[in-house]
């Protein structure tokens, strides 16, 4: 069986971490409108992520070359996308932009604690 590399793990632990904040902000707020923000968020960012590594990791086996100009576009089109996203909470009055900017960061606050636990120590290269 493949072993997962950070990235892959990062997905795989950020929907139960995603489900108990919804839970919890829920249970304290009996909000609907901030729990869907927060899933809106939160699917957008996945979303986002998933194609940034499915675009990256061909690009770094077929064309070296092109890494630099597709990390340009890629991060362009997740800052309009997330734009977006945020403008459209922003603009529907039952639903909340704090949530739904939370709901965007949560890959990060998963990846972190993933990296620090899962990262290979040493000289070996990760393989994508």
């Amino acid at each position: 069986m493949k072993k997962a590399n950070v990235i892959e793990l990062t997905f795989l632990f950020c929907w139960p971490f995603a489900f108990l904040v919804s839970l919890v902000l829920y249970l304290i707020t009996h909000d609907w409108g901030m729990v869907i923000s927060y899933i809106l968020g939160v699917f957008s960012v996945m979303m986002m992520q998933s194609m940034n590594y499915r675009i990256m990791k061909k690009t770094f086996k077929d064309k070296p070359e092109k890494i630099r100009s597709y990390t340009i576009l890629i991060y362009l089109a997740k800052i309009v996308f997330y734009g977006i996203i945020l403008y459209v909470t922003l603009r529907e009055p039952t639903w909340n932009i704090f949530a739904a900017f939370g709901g965007i960061l949560t890959f990060r606050i998963v990846m972190f604690p993933t990296v620090m636990m899962f990262a290979k120590k040493g000289d070996e290269e990760d393989e994508l």
